[in-house]
């Protein structure tokens, strides 16, 4: 699972309000405080570019199924094709993420085919699509 920044904010919150337990040093303390300042500013990093990340993620799923579909289509039941045709009905990070989650879900099983039938094309336009996708997302801990 890949927390929301909402769900990190949370946690930081109760991190922060949880008082340590009594026999943690100022040490513990220290290390705490430490870890929530760098989760959030991962999520403040992660905050700035989530819609525009999960948009542009789903728009290469697209883009590959739409690529595929004339080869794979029919074995998945016709879902490459109608998941090439959709556009984004909303760029709320939640919308955005629910259709991200459902397309790689259609994207692990189109490569478990794709393997499966040992198309070494298919497969490096998959591979490549993993590339992409994981320098959309990466991101570089806060300095200082």
């Amino acid at each position: 699972m890949t927390p929301s920044v909402r769900e990190v904010l949370q946690g930081c919150t109760l991190a922060i309000v949880t008082p340590p337990s009594a026999d943690a040093g100022p040490e513990y303390a220290a290390s705490r405080f430490g870890m929530v300042a760098m989760m959030l500013g991962l999520a403040a990093t992660e905050a700035e570019h989530a819609a525009q990340a999960a948009a542009a993620e789903n728009a290469d799923m697209r883009a590959v199924f739409a690529g595929l579909a004339p080869a794979y289509d029919a074995a998945l039941g016709g879902r490459l094709s109608a998941a090439a045709a959709e556009t984004e009905a909303s760029l709320d990070v939640p919308v955005l993420d629910e259709a991200n989650a459902r397309l790689r879900r259609l994207l692990i099983e189109l490569h478990a085919r794709i393997e499966d039938a040992g198309d070494a094309a298919a497969n490096r336009a998959i591979v490549s699509l993993y590339g992409r996708m994981a320098q959309l997302r990466q991101m570089a801990l806060p300095s200082g």
